[in-house]
C-alpha cells in the first residue's frame, strides 16, 4: 500500500531534485500519482472482496485454479508458485479456503502426497463466478 494522501506538488519536487541532474520532477510526479491511484484501487478490490466474505489472497489462490484451462485442479506448490506469498501465509489461505467450503483435495491425487491436488468446490466455482464480474468492474474503472 502507498499511504500518502496528499502527494508532493511539482514545485517541491523541483526544489528537492534540483541537484539530482538524473531524476526528472514530471516523472516522479508521475510515478507518485500512479502510486496513489494503485493504493487506492487495492482498497476499492480489497472491500469488495471483504464484502463477499474473502481476503485479496484467498480470491487469488481461487483464481489460480479457476484459470488453468486444461486443469481444474492444482497442488498447493502450483499456487505458491504463481503468488507473491509465503508458504505459511498460503497455507492458512488454503486451509481457510477448506473451512470455507470454496476448494477441497482433488478426487484423483498424484502418488506423491507432497502434490496433493486440490480443486473448487461446486459453492467455490459460484462464489468464484459471481464475485468475478464486480471485481472486474472495478479493475475497469481504475483511473491508473
Amino acid at each position: 500500500m502507498f499511504f500518502l494522501k496528499d502527494l508532493p506538488s511539482a514545485e517541491m519536487i523541483e526544489g528537492v531534485t534540483a541537484n539530482v541532474p538524473e531524476v526528472s520532477p514530471p516523472r516522479v510526479l508521475s510515478v507518485l500519482t500512479r502510486l496513489r491511484a494503485a493504493s487506492v484501487l487495492m482498497r476499492d478490490g480489497e472491500a469488495y472482496l471483504r464484502g463477499h466474505g474473502l481476503s485479496q489472497t484467498q480470491f487469488l489462490a481461487l483464481m489460480m485454479i479457476m484459470r488453468e484451462p486444461e486443469r481444474t485442479s492444482l497442488s498447493a506448490v502450483e499456487i505458491a508458485t504463481r503468488l507473491d506469498v509465503s508458504k505459511p501465509v498460503l497455507s492458512k489461505v488454503l486451509a481457510s479456503l477448506i473451512d470455507k467450503g470454496l476448494i477441497a483435495p482433488a478426487a484423483k491425487q498424484p502418488a506423491d502426497r507432497r502434490q496433493k491436488q486440490l480443486c473448487l468446490t461446486a459453492e467455490g466455482t459460484r462464489r468464484f463466478a459471481d464475485i468475478l464480474p464486480g471485481y472486474f468492474r472495478i479493475l475497469h474503472a481504475a483511473d491508473l
